[in-house]
């Protein structure tokens, strides 16, 4: 910064040939702009300027100095109107990280409103349950379902997520699940984390508080959809995301077991890396998905038919 402070002293009063001219310019006093001169001529070893009582004028040194960094603060200039520019009217390459059913139910059928009003955006969307490192993988924004891990991510909360457990009727057989307890002696099927391989435990409302039951697993999946298409094949019980399972809960294929101990709803963030000069790109983003509806799990559910066949 020192430096670049010098250079502008210089440039400025190597033009109007004149301390006075270029303390205006720059807002400073004489004084100030002859020492920033000064340390400059020093740093470089060489005289730039010519001082007498009534004049100032170039060195030969000062010449060649005064061309380059004319250049130098043009180019500056450019780069600053362009980044202005690229903050007024959103444009770019945009990353984006989804889960997978969160991001095609909820977020891609809406994007044509989005690239309609942003014309000069390039999205780059991934759609996973992978929870992703969004600095090491150049990710922009993700949006990220559970408790965050990640203290260094900043984090706005979106919607909320309601988790069922459900099951085929013909694997049900007619049977009433009256416990949790009573998943032992049945088929459940585990979603596993892939980043971690670990299985997530299904979560219930009991007696005031959230508790976490990790049955024994006959099948684990590491994609939520496929959790549901195993349930509706009647292959065991599931613990899902009520959006992705509702249709088939209309069309009787899914019926919905412990409805009185539903887990409490879980956030639903969107999460970017940094808090500081967030980039317009990535705020519009935001603010258009804060105006989706999300899954919407309370008007919902109160449409389900879960009486078991």
């Amino acid at each position: 910064m020192d430096r670049l402070s010098g250079i502008l002293a210089f440039v400025r009063t190597a033009e109007s040939q004149s301390f006075a001219l270029a303390a205006r310019t720059l807002d400073v006093t004489p004084s100030g702009i002859g020492k920033r001169i000064s340390r400059l001529e020093n740093d470089l070893g060489v005289r730039l300027l010519n001082r007498t009582t009534r004049r100032v004028s170039l060195t030969d040194d000062g010449s060649v100095f005064l061309e380059h960094c004319q250049r130098i603060l043009a180019d500056l200039d450019q780069v600053h109107s362009l980044i202005t520019v690229r903050n007024t009217e959103p444009q770019g390459r945009l990353r984006i990280s989804l889960p997978s059913v969160l991001g095609r139910v909820f977020v891609v059928p809406h994007l044509n409103q989005f690239l309609d009003q942003y014309q000069k955006l390039k999205l780059e969307i991934s759609l996973s349950d992978r929870w992703v490192n969004l600095v090491e993988e150049e990710i922009d924004i993700a949006l990220r379902v559970g408790v965050l891990d990640d203290s260094t991510l900043v984090a706005r909360p979106l919607w909320q997520q309601q988790l069922i457990t459900v099951a085929g009727p013909r694997y049900l057989q007619g049977r009433k699940l009256a416990t949790v307890a009573e998943l032992v002696s049945h088929r459940c099927l585990m979603f596993r984390w892939p980043k971690t391989g670990r299985e997530r435990p299904w979560l219930f409302y009991m007696e005031g508080s959230t508790i976490e039951w990790r049955p024994r697993d006959f099948v684990t999946l590491d994609e939520s959809q496929a959790l549901v298409d195993a349930a509706r094949a009647n292959i065991g019980i599931v613990q899902v995301p009520s959006y992705m399972a509702e249709e088939a809960i209309k069309r009787k294929e899914l019926v919905e077991l412990f409805q009185d101990i539903r887990p409490r709803p879980i956030p639903i963030n969107v999460v970017y890396a940094s808090q500081h000069n967030v980039p317009l790109k990535i705020r519009v983003l935001i603010d258009f998905l804060t105006t989706l509806p999300g899954p919407n799990y309370t008007q919902r559910l109160a449409t389900y038919d879960t009486k078991l066949p």
